[in-house]
């Protein structure tokens, strides 16, 4: 018979995480076989039954899961000095205008972002108080991510090609699609040359018609970071560098900067798996 503690089975089937367990057990809040459990560092066997009880089951629905779209030059945890945290913008005045609850990030305890985005990068970053959605964002190697890649200068045909077989030695998959004929809309309107970065930014300067867009979806433990490192091995440079996705929640058209809550975690994210096209919608649909 197969034995093991319980925190690591209740990770495991997905009822909590192995820090909740331990919480839920001196409350006397995990049932196996129809007993509370003292200690979430007790051996069960793996095919016992175990279950929360319904005042775990009503906390752990209650916990909120936000997601912030993250301008460049933030950081999503543990900054340097003199770099801002992704956290300072979860405040009420930058919740979407979508966004129908009206929870205060401020004063939810235990709301910690669920994996690194480095501050060279913008898009998806997801705060939660559950511990599982830390637990899958960062360690599930099914779970899909999708980032947009925005070159400086024409990505050629092989160094597109020399990214997947990069990607494909990393990640249980990955996927690498060019979008062809991309150009800035920047470029369109004389209107817009204000908004083009500045020198000071040390971005290195692009001219019309030198842009390719790339659409990177991959499956494993790959942080944004490490997929830098790729393109850059790849010959590839990175004009900007974005994440669209994350399992079946997406980023949408959430303003840079605002954030909104997240409904609906466990079918979008939880129980979300590389092939499953189910709970991929738009942003707008899982916003309460």
């Amino acid at each position: 018979m197969k034995v093991d503690r319980l925190g690591v089975l209740c990770a495991r089937l997905g009822l909590c995480s192995r820090n909740e367990a331990v919480r839920y057990a001196r409350l006397g809040q995990i049932l196996v076989e129809g007993q509370p459990a003292q200690s979430a560092a007790v051996l069960v066997a793996s095919d016992a039954a175990i279950e929360l009880s319904p005042r775990a089951k009503r906390m752990q629905a209650q916990k909120v899961t936000l997601m912030l779209h993250k301008p460049m030059h933030y950081a999503s945890c543990r900054a340097a000095p003199g770099v801002p945290l992704a956290r300072k913008l979860l405040v009420p005045e930058n919740r979407a205008r979508s966004c129908r609850t009206r929870h205060d990030p401020r004063q939810l305890s235990k709301l910690d972002a669920a994996d690194v985005l480095d501050v060279a990068s913008s898009g998806m970053l997801l705060f939660s108080q559950d511990g599982r959605v830390a637990t899958c964002v960062s360690r599930d190697p099914q779970l899909e991510k999708e980032y947009r890649i925005v070159t400086a200068g024409e990505a050629s045909s092989s160094q597109v090609r020399a990214l997947q077989l990069g990607l494909q030695a990393i990640c249980s998959q990955a996927q690498v699609d060019l979008e062809k004929g991309y150009v800035p809309r920047a470029q369109k309107a004389k209107a817009a040359q204000d908004a083009l970065p500045k020198p000071e930014d040390n971005k290195p300067e692009v001219k019309p018609d030198e842009f390719s867009i790339i659409r990177v979806t991959i499956s494993g433990i790959v942080t944004s970071t490490i997929l830098r490192e790729v393109c850059a091995q790849a010959g590839i440079l990175i004009y900007s560098f974005s994440r669209l996705r994350i399992g079946g929640i997406c980023l949408g058209d959430l303003p840079t900067g605002e954030w909104t809550v997240v409904s609906c975690v466990d079918e979008l994210l939880l129980s979300y798996r590389t092939h499953s096209e189910q709970g991929k919608v738009a942003f707008w649909t899982f916003c309460w």
